[in-house]
This record gives C-alpha cells, sequence and structure tokens, in this order.
C-alpha cells in the first residue's frame, strides 16, 4: 500500500474523532415565539352606530381567506367578527329580523371558511357580506 495513503489515515481519523465533541446545552437562553404575538382590541362600543359595525365585519372579512392562507390569525379574526356580530346582530334584529338570515349567512361562511381551513368560504362570505350590507344600508 502506499506510504501516503497510510500516513494520510490517522490524520483522517484525527479529523473526523476531533470533530465529535460534548455537547452543552444552554438552559438560559430564551426563545421568544413571535408568531404567537396577539394585539388586544378594544371591547366593541355597543353604542356605535350600526353602518360602523357592519364595516367594521366588513373590512374583517375583506382578508380573511388570505389570512385562513397564511394561517394568520384568522382565529382571532374570527373571534373579532363574531364579536361585533353579538353587537349587530340585535339591531338588526330590531329593526327588521328578516334581515338576520342574510348577515348569518355570509358570516357563517366566515367561520366554516376558519374552522375548515376554507379560503373559498370565507371569500364567498365577504362578497355576500357587502351586498347585504350595501342593501341593508339602502334600504
Amino acid at each position: 500500500m502506499n506510504r501516503r495513503v497510510i500516513g494520510a489515515a490517522p490524520l483522517a481519523a484525527l479529523l473526523v474523532l476531533g470533530a465529535c465533541g460534548t455537547t452543552y446545552v444552554d438552559t438560559e437562553v430564551t426563545v421568544v415565539d413571535t408568531s404567537a404575538t396577539t394585539t388586544t382590541l378594544p371591547p366593541v362600543d355597543s353604542n356605535a352606530p350600526i353602518e360602523r359595525l357592519l364595516i367594521e365585519i366588513e373590512e374583517l372579512m375583506l382578508d380573511l381567506d388570505e389570512r385562513i392562507i397564511d394561517e394568520n390569525r384568522s382565529v382571532e379574526t374570527l373571534a373579532r367578527i363574531d364579536e361585533v356580530w353579538a353587537v349587530a346582530e340585535r339591531r338588526v334584529r330590531a329593526a327588521d329580523p328578516d334581515d338576520v338570515f342574510n348577515f348569518e349567512q355570509a358570516i357563517e361562511l366566515a367561520r366554516s371558511g376558519v374552522e375548515r381551513r376554507r379560503p373559498a368560504d370565507a371569500s364567498k362570505g365577504s362578497k355576500i357580506l357587502a351586498d347585504v350590507i350595501d342593501a341593508y344600508l339602502a334600504g
């Protein structure tokens, strides 16, 4: 066998074994998960005009489909939609109970979109809601 190959074998073994060392885990290091940040929204103003409440729901639903795709706070957005709708629903029901169904249909599509991860449902709900709000505010 060649002397260079024989001489290189111990050197290679030294380099390979030298890479194996003791691993230390630093328990003082803190990892912060920035994807789990939360934003505290102000409580829904129960005295706000119905127009403002409906516009807030419409704005929240506008990009809900993209939030579902990107897994970006769609659950929190849906919770806010439900919170604002709870206040708005009382007013819509008092003015004309027949209008509640149309709003519920759109909001139920948003729920389905988030819960079943179906952005198309949320998108359809947003389009329906825009039409329902226009008709409601015009009438």
